[in-house]
Protein backbone atom coordinates (compact mmCIF):
# COMPACT_ATOMS: atom_id res chain seq x y z
CA UNK A 1 0.00 0.00 0.00
CA UNK A 2 2.81 2.30 0.68
CA UNK A 3 4.45 1.90 -2.76
CA UNK A 4 1.49 2.32 -4.51
CA UNK A 5 0.70 5.64 -2.42
CA UNK A 6 4.42 6.82 -3.33
CA UNK A 7 3.87 6.01 -6.78
CA UNK A 8 0.37 8.03 -6.98
CA UNK A 9 2.23 10.93 -5.48
CA UNK A 10 5.09 11.14 -8.00
CA UNK A 11 2.90 10.46 -10.58
CA UNK A 12 1.21 13.51 -9.70
CA UNK A 13 4.05 15.47 -9.04
CA UNK A 14 5.31 14.75 -13.05
CA UNK A 15 1.78 15.72 -14.30
CA UNK A 16 2.04 19.18 -11.97
CA UNK A 17 5.65 19.91 -13.22
CA UNK A 18 4.54 19.29 -16.63
CA UNK A 19 1.41 21.57 -16.11
CA UNK A 20 4.41 24.27 -15.57
CA UNK A 21 5.71 24.00 -18.64
CA UNK A 22 2.82 24.50 -20.56
CA UNK A 23 1.57 27.56 -19.43
CA UNK A 24 0.40 31.09 -21.05
CA UNK A 25 0.67 34.28 -19.76
CA UNK A 26 -0.41 37.06 -21.68
CA UNK A 27 -1.52 40.54 -21.97
CA UNK A 28 -4.88 40.97 -24.04
CA UNK A 29 -5.43 44.25 -25.79
CA UNK A 30 -9.32 44.62 -25.14
CA UNK A 31 -9.46 48.37 -26.40
CA UNK A 32 -7.54 50.88 -24.88
CA UNK A 33 -6.37 49.12 -22.34
CA UNK A 34 -5.00 45.09 -21.64
CA UNK A 35 -6.69 42.27 -19.33
CA UNK A 36 -4.32 39.70 -18.04
CA UNK A 37 -5.03 35.83 -19.22
CA UNK A 38 -3.18 32.88 -17.81
CA UNK A 39 -3.46 30.02 -19.77
CA UNK A 40 -3.00 26.59 -18.57
CA UNK A 41 -2.47 24.59 -22.21
CA UNK A 42 -5.17 21.53 -22.55
CA UNK A 43 -7.20 19.69 -25.22
CA UNK A 44 -11.23 20.10 -25.74
CA UNK A 45 -13.38 22.99 -23.91
CA UNK A 46 -11.78 25.22 -21.63
CA UNK A 47 -12.47 26.28 -18.10
CA UNK A 48 -12.53 29.24 -16.84
CA UNK A 49 -11.95 30.86 -13.43
CA UNK A 50 -13.51 34.01 -11.55
CA UNK A 51 -12.35 35.02 -8.60
CA UNK A 52 -13.81 36.91 -5.53
CA UNK A 53 -13.98 40.96 -5.65
CA UNK A 54 -10.79 42.45 -4.77
CA UNK A 55 -8.68 39.25 -6.24
CA UNK A 56 -6.85 38.65 -9.04
CA UNK A 57 -6.49 35.34 -11.12
CA UNK A 58 -3.86 34.33 -8.80
CA UNK A 59 -5.59 32.96 -6.13
CA UNK A 60 -6.79 29.98 -7.88
CA UNK A 61 -3.11 29.08 -8.51
CA UNK A 62 -3.19 26.25 -5.52
CA UNK A 63 -5.88 24.00 -7.55
CA UNK A 64 -4.85 24.53 -11.29
CA UNK A 65 -1.89 21.66 -11.27
CA UNK A 66 -4.58 18.92 -10.39
CA UNK A 67 -7.37 19.91 -12.29
CA UNK A 68 -5.34 19.81 -15.32
CA UNK A 69 -3.45 16.84 -14.70
CA UNK A 70 -7.53 15.08 -14.04
CA UNK A 71 -9.18 16.94 -16.78
CA UNK A 72 -6.34 17.68 -19.21
CA UNK A 73 -8.76 20.70 -20.17
CA UNK A 74 -7.31 24.21 -21.23
CA UNK A 75 -7.82 26.20 -17.92
CA UNK A 76 -7.98 30.15 -18.19
CA UNK A 77 -7.93 32.69 -15.20
CA UNK A 78 -7.82 35.92 -15.75
CA UNK A 79 -7.36 39.70 -13.75
CA UNK A 80 -10.57 41.88 -14.03
CA UNK A 81 -9.33 45.68 -15.13
CA UNK A 82 -7.83 47.20 -12.06
CA UNK A 83 -6.62 43.95 -10.67
CA UNK A 84 -3.50 41.98 -10.64
CA UNK A 85 -1.23 42.84 -13.95
CA UNK A 86 -4.62 44.07 -15.87
CA UNK A 87 -4.83 47.87 -16.95
CA UNK A 88 -7.91 50.62 -16.93
CA UNK A 89 -9.46 52.11 -20.10
CA UNK A 90 -8.24 55.47 -18.36
CA UNK A 91 -9.93 57.11 -21.25
CA UNK A 92 -12.77 56.77 -19.60
CA UNK A 93 -13.25 58.96 -17.02
CA UNK A 94 -17.19 58.18 -15.46
CA UNK A 95 -17.14 55.49 -13.24
CA UNK A 96 -20.28 54.43 -13.97
CA UNK A 97 -17.93 52.93 -17.29
CA UNK A 98 -16.06 50.81 -14.95
CA UNK A 99 -18.75 48.63 -14.01
CA UNK A 100 -19.77 44.71 -14.38
CA UNK A 101 -21.01 45.57 -17.92
CA UNK A 102 -17.44 46.30 -18.79
CA UNK A 103 -15.66 43.65 -16.99
CA UNK A 104 -18.07 41.26 -19.47
CA UNK A 105 -17.05 42.90 -22.18
CA UNK A 106 -12.91 42.77 -21.51
CA UNK A 107 -14.05 38.99 -20.54
CA UNK A 108 -15.42 38.55 -23.89
CA UNK A 109 -13.03 40.03 -26.27
CA UNK A 110 -10.24 38.74 -24.41
CA UNK A 111 -11.95 34.60 -24.97
CA UNK A 112 -12.38 35.88 -28.18
CA UNK A 113 -8.64 36.45 -29.20
CA UNK A 114 -7.53 33.81 -27.04
CA UNK A 115 -10.00 31.43 -29.72
CA UNK A 116 -11.79 30.39 -26.49
CA UNK A 117 -15.70 32.13 -27.14
CA UNK A 118 -17.00 28.47 -28.01
CA UNK A 119 -17.83 26.11 -25.51
CA UNK A 120 -17.21 26.64 -21.95
CA UNK A 121 -17.05 25.74 -18.41
CA UNK A 122 -17.28 28.31 -15.61
CA UNK A 123 -16.35 28.09 -12.06
CA UNK A 124 -16.50 31.52 -9.98
CA UNK A 125 -16.21 32.41 -6.35
CA UNK A 126 -18.08 35.27 -4.45
CA UNK A 127 -18.11 38.75 -7.09
CA UNK A 128 -16.82 36.37 -9.52
CA UNK A 129 -20.53 34.50 -9.61
CA UNK A 130 -22.42 37.49 -10.89
CA UNK A 131 -19.86 37.47 -13.86
CA UNK A 132 -20.59 33.43 -14.65
CA UNK A 133 -24.26 34.73 -14.26
CA UNK A 134 -24.04 37.03 -16.47
CA UNK A 135 -21.44 35.13 -19.30
CA UNK A 136 -24.38 31.91 -19.21
CA UNK A 137 -27.47 34.77 -19.45
CA UNK A 138 -25.41 36.14 -22.72
CA UNK A 139 -24.26 32.53 -23.55
CA UNK A 140 -26.85 30.50 -22.85
CA UNK A 141 -25.91 27.78 -25.80
CA UNK A 142 -22.01 28.03 -25.31
CA UNK A 143 -22.02 27.39 -21.42
CA UNK A 144 -21.77 23.68 -20.41
CA UNK A 145 -21.88 23.77 -16.71
CA UNK A 146 -20.63 26.37 -14.14
CA UNK A 147 -19.28 25.80 -10.14
CA UNK A 148 -20.37 28.15 -8.01
CA UNK A 149 -18.10 28.45 -4.99
CA UNK A 150 -19.77 30.88 -2.16
CA UNK A 151 -21.28 33.37 -4.59
CA UNK A 152 -23.29 36.67 -3.64
CA UNK A 153 -26.26 35.37 -5.07
CA UNK A 154 -29.13 38.00 -4.45
CA UNK A 155 -27.81 38.45 -0.93
CA UNK A 156 -26.82 42.54 -1.32
CA UNK A 157 -30.28 43.44 -2.71
CA UNK A 158 -33.27 44.68 -0.46
CA UNK A 159 -31.05 47.56 1.49
CA UNK A 160 -27.86 45.42 2.30
CA UNK A 161 -25.54 46.88 -0.23
CA UNK A 162 -26.50 50.32 0.86
CA UNK A 163 -25.49 48.93 4.83
CA UNK A 164 -22.23 47.69 3.26
CA UNK A 165 -21.52 51.12 1.46
CA UNK A 166 -21.79 53.18 4.60
CA UNK A 167 -19.14 51.16 6.02
CA UNK A 168 -16.45 51.26 3.67
CA UNK A 169 -17.11 55.41 3.01
CA UNK A 170 -13.46 55.95 4.87
CA UNK A 171 -12.13 53.42 2.42
CA UNK A 172 -12.83 55.00 -0.73
CA UNK A 173 -10.52 58.01 -0.94
CA UNK A 174 -7.71 55.12 -0.49
CA UNK A 175 -9.19 53.10 -2.52
CA UNK A 176 -9.22 55.39 -5.25
CA UNK A 177 -5.82 56.53 -4.93
CA UNK A 178 -4.13 52.83 -4.80
CA UNK A 179 -6.39 50.40 -5.70
CA UNK A 180 -8.24 51.45 -8.85
CA UNK A 181 -9.91 48.14 -9.24
CA UNK A 182 -11.73 47.67 -6.10
CA UNK A 183 -12.56 51.48 -6.41
CA UNK A 184 -14.59 50.87 -9.72
CA UNK A 185 -15.77 47.88 -8.14
CA UNK A 186 -17.36 49.97 -5.00
CA UNK A 187 -18.35 52.42 -7.08
CA UNK A 188 -20.28 50.58 -9.50
CA UNK A 189 -21.73 48.17 -6.76
CA UNK A 190 -25.25 49.40 -6.31
CA UNK A 191 -25.88 49.16 -10.26
CA UNK A 192 -23.87 45.68 -10.36
CA UNK A 193 -26.28 44.39 -7.99
CA UNK A 194 -29.34 46.12 -9.71
CA UNK A 195 -28.51 44.70 -13.00
CA UNK A 196 -27.82 40.69 -11.25
CA UNK A 197 -31.15 40.94 -9.51
CA UNK A 198 -32.87 40.79 -12.73
CA UNK A 199 -30.11 38.10 -14.36
CA UNK A 200 -30.03 33.92 -13.68
CA UNK A 201 -28.27 31.64 -14.88
CA UNK A 202 -30.44 29.69 -18.14
CA UNK A 203 -32.11 26.56 -15.95
CA UNK A 204 -31.15 24.37 -18.55
CA UNK A 205 -27.04 24.41 -17.38
CA UNK A 206 -25.93 22.05 -14.53
CA UNK A 207 -24.82 23.87 -11.72
CA UNK A 208 -23.33 23.14 -8.40
CA UNK A 209 -23.29 25.69 -5.71
CA UNK A 210 -21.30 25.64 -2.71
CA UNK A 211 -21.77 26.97 0.62
CA UNK A 212 -19.43 27.56 3.46
CA UNK A 213 -19.45 25.86 6.71
CA UNK A 214 -17.74 28.26 8.73
CA UNK A 215 -19.36 31.71 7.91
CA UNK A 216 -17.00 34.54 7.14
CA UNK A 217 -19.56 37.21 8.17
CA UNK A 218 -20.34 37.96 11.72
CA UNK A 219 -23.23 39.17 12.39
CA UNK A 220 -26.27 36.16 12.97
CA UNK A 221 -28.51 37.88 10.60
CA UNK A 222 -26.07 38.49 8.14
CA UNK A 223 -24.79 34.69 8.48
CA UNK A 224 -28.48 33.42 8.54
CA UNK A 225 -29.48 35.83 5.09
CA UNK A 226 -26.19 34.26 3.29
CA UNK A 227 -27.35 30.57 3.81
CA UNK A 228 -31.45 31.62 3.02
CA UNK A 229 -30.15 33.17 -0.02
CA UNK A 230 -28.02 29.61 -0.81
CA UNK A 231 -30.96 27.10 0.41
CA UNK A 232 -33.33 29.27 -2.15
CA UNK A 233 -31.20 29.12 -5.14
CA UNK A 234 -30.98 25.45 -4.67
CA UNK A 235 -35.03 25.06 -4.20
CA UNK A 236 -35.90 27.19 -6.78
CA UNK A 237 -33.12 25.71 -9.56
CA UNK A 238 -33.99 22.02 -10.39
CA UNK A 239 -30.59 21.56 -12.24
CA UNK A 240 -28.48 22.94 -9.17
CA UNK A 241 -27.05 20.79 -6.73
CA UNK A 242 -26.07 22.48 -3.47
CA UNK A 243 -23.40 21.40 -0.95
CA UNK A 244 -22.35 23.06 2.44
CA UNK A 245 -18.47 23.07 2.51
CA UNK A 246 -18.32 21.31 6.22
CA UNK A 247 -15.17 23.05 8.27
CA UNK A 248 -14.42 25.77 5.15
CA UNK A 249 -14.67 29.18 5.27
CA UNK A 250 -15.49 31.33 1.95
CA UNK A 251 -12.44 30.24 -0.01
CA UNK A 252 -13.13 26.65 -0.16
CA UNK A 253 -11.01 25.34 -2.52
CA UNK A 254 -8.25 26.54 0.19
CA UNK A 255 -9.95 25.00 3.24
CA UNK A 256 -10.80 21.55 0.99
CA UNK A 257 -9.44 21.62 -2.47
CA UNK A 258 -10.40 17.86 -2.72
CA UNK A 259 -13.85 18.83 -2.67
CA UNK A 260 -13.87 21.24 -5.57
CA UNK A 261 -11.41 19.78 -7.05
CA UNK A 262 -13.19 16.69 -7.46
CA UNK A 263 -16.09 18.30 -8.34
CA UNK A 264 -15.00 20.33 -11.05
CA UNK A 265 -13.78 17.24 -12.25
CA UNK A 266 -17.34 16.10 -12.24
CA UNK A 267 -18.91 18.46 -13.92
CA UNK A 268 -16.45 18.74 -15.96
CA UNK A 269 -16.13 14.52 -16.87
CA UNK A 270 -20.02 14.87 -17.92
CA UNK A 271 -19.04 17.52 -20.86
CA UNK A 272 -16.45 15.39 -22.30
CA UNK A 273 -16.22 12.33 -24.49
CA UNK A 274 -13.68 11.19 -22.26
CA UNK A 275 -16.06 10.96 -19.72
CA UNK A 276 -14.51 7.47 -18.05
CA UNK A 277 -10.87 8.44 -17.94
CA UNK A 278 -11.38 11.60 -16.30
CA UNK A 279 -13.64 10.30 -13.75
CA UNK A 280 -10.57 7.46 -13.83
CA UNK A 281 -8.17 10.18 -12.93
CA UNK A 282 -10.38 11.44 -10.82
CA UNK A 283 -11.00 8.98 -8.33
CA UNK A 284 -7.40 8.17 -8.03
CA UNK A 285 -6.57 11.88 -7.07
CA UNK A 286 -9.44 11.29 -4.39
CA UNK A 287 -7.76 8.47 -3.00
CA UNK A 288 -4.05 9.86 -3.25
CA UNK A 289 -5.67 13.03 -1.39
CA UNK A 290 -7.21 11.00 1.12
CA UNK A 291 -3.87 9.05 1.79
CA UNK A 292 -2.45 11.94 2.34
CA UNK A 293 -4.76 13.67 4.42
CA UNK A 294 -4.98 10.60 6.58
CA UNK A 295 -1.19 10.28 6.62
CA UNK A 296 -1.04 14.39 8.24
CA UNK A 297 -3.63 13.04 10.29
CA UNK A 298 -1.53 10.26 11.65
CA UNK A 299 1.51 12.23 11.86
CA UNK A 300 -0.07 14.86 14.32
CA UNK A 301 -1.59 12.08 16.58
CA UNK A 302 1.36 10.20 16.84
CA UNK A 303 3.65 13.56 17.38
CA UNK A 304 6.22 13.18 19.74
CA UNK A 305 4.63 15.74 21.88
CA UNK A 306 1.47 14.85 21.70
CA UNK A 307 2.11 11.55 22.83
CA UNK A 308 4.59 12.54 25.73
CA UNK A 309 1.80 14.55 26.29
CA UNK A 310 -0.79 12.23 26.58
CA UNK A 311 1.54 9.72 28.35
CA UNK A 312 2.10 12.56 31.33
CA UNK A 313 -1.51 12.93 31.48
CA UNK A 314 -1.89 9.12 32.36
CA UNK A 315 0.91 9.44 34.50
CA UNK A 316 -1.02 12.52 36.37
CA UNK A 317 -4.07 10.11 36.62
CA UNK A 318 -2.00 7.45 38.38
CA UNK A 319 -2.36 5.17 35.40
CA UNK A 320 1.35 4.03 35.16
CA UNK A 321 1.12 0.85 33.10
CA UNK A 322 -1.00 2.34 30.19
CA UNK A 323 1.38 5.50 30.53
CA UNK A 324 4.49 3.58 30.18
CA UNK A 325 2.60 1.77 27.05
CA UNK A 326 1.95 5.33 25.12
CA UNK A 327 6.07 6.28 26.17
CA UNK A 328 7.05 3.18 24.74
CA UNK A 329 5.21 3.63 21.76
CA UNK A 330 6.42 7.20 21.27
CA UNK A 331 10.03 6.03 21.76
CA UNK A 332 9.13 3.48 19.21
CA UNK A 333 8.48 5.91 16.65
CA UNK A 334 11.17 8.38 17.55
CA UNK A 335 14.08 6.18 18.11
CA UNK A 336 16.36 9.09 18.29
CA UNK A 337 14.57 11.42 21.25
CA UNK A 338 16.76 11.75 24.32
CA UNK A 339 13.48 13.28 25.66
CA UNK A 340 11.58 10.14 24.63
CA UNK A 341 14.13 7.94 26.13
CA UNK A 342 13.81 9.96 29.31
CA UNK A 343 9.68 10.18 29.36
CA UNK A 344 9.70 6.31 29.45
CA UNK A 345 12.42 6.36 31.94
CA UNK A 346 10.09 8.02 34.16
CA UNK A 347 6.91 5.77 33.52
CA UNK A 348 9.39 2.93 34.04
CA UNK A 349 10.55 3.25 37.57
CA UNK A 350 7.05 4.34 38.66
CA UNK A 351 6.71 0.79 36.99
CA UNK A 352 9.61 -0.54 39.71
CA UNK A 353 11.29 -1.63 36.48
CA UNK A 354 14.72 0.24 37.53
CA UNK A 355 17.36 -1.83 35.64
CA UNK A 356 14.89 -1.36 32.42
CA UNK A 357 14.93 2.25 33.48
CA UNK A 358 18.52 3.45 34.15
CA UNK A 359 18.89 1.94 30.52
CA UNK A 360 16.78 4.32 29.20
CA UNK A 361 18.28 7.05 30.79
CA UNK A 362 21.51 6.36 30.36
CA UNK A 363 20.21 6.01 26.16
CA UNK A 364 18.42 9.68 26.73
CA UNK A 365 22.00 11.74 28.29
CA UNK A 366 24.17 9.57 25.31
CA UNK A 367 21.68 11.17 23.10
CA UNK A 368 21.53 14.47 24.63
CA UNK A 369 24.52 15.21 27.22
CA UNK A 370 22.46 18.48 28.14
CA UNK A 371 20.12 16.51 29.75
CA UNK A 372 20.57 17.68 33.19
CA UNK A 373 17.21 15.88 34.77
CA UNK A 374 18.59 12.65 33.24
CA UNK A 375 21.70 12.42 34.66
CA UNK A 376 20.67 14.06 38.50
CA UNK A 377 17.98 10.42 38.12
CA UNK A 378 20.75 8.55 37.16
CA UNK A 379 22.97 9.86 40.15
CA UNK A 380 20.57 9.45 42.56
CA UNK A 381 19.84 5.79 41.39
CA UNK A 382 23.34 5.11 41.58
CA UNK A 383 23.02 6.27 45.68
CA UNK A 384 20.83 4.40 46.15
CA UNK A 385 21.84 0.90 44.39
CA UNK A 386 25.61 1.61 44.58
CA UNK A 387 26.50 -1.93 42.89
CA UNK A 388 24.64 -0.78 39.57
Amino acid sequence: MKNLFLISILIFSTFAARSQSKVIDTLVDVGHHKIHFKIVKGTGKPILFDSGGGNNGAVWNSILDQISTITNAPLITYDRAGFGTSTIDTLQTDDSKHGIMSSIEDLEIGLKKLGYDKEIVLISHSYGGYLSALYASRHPKLVKGIVLIDVNHNYFEDGVIEKELAKQEKLIPEWKKNNKGTYYMSATILETVRIMSKIEIPQHIPVVDFVNGIPFLKAPEEIERWKECHKKYVENHPNVTGITANDCGHGIWVGNPPLVITTIAKMYANTSKQKAEIQERALQYAVTACNEEKAEDLAFYHSEDDLNTWGYALLRKEETQKAAAVFKLNLTLNPASANAYDSYGEALLKTNQKEEAIKMYRKSVELNPENKNGKEVLERLAKDNPMQ
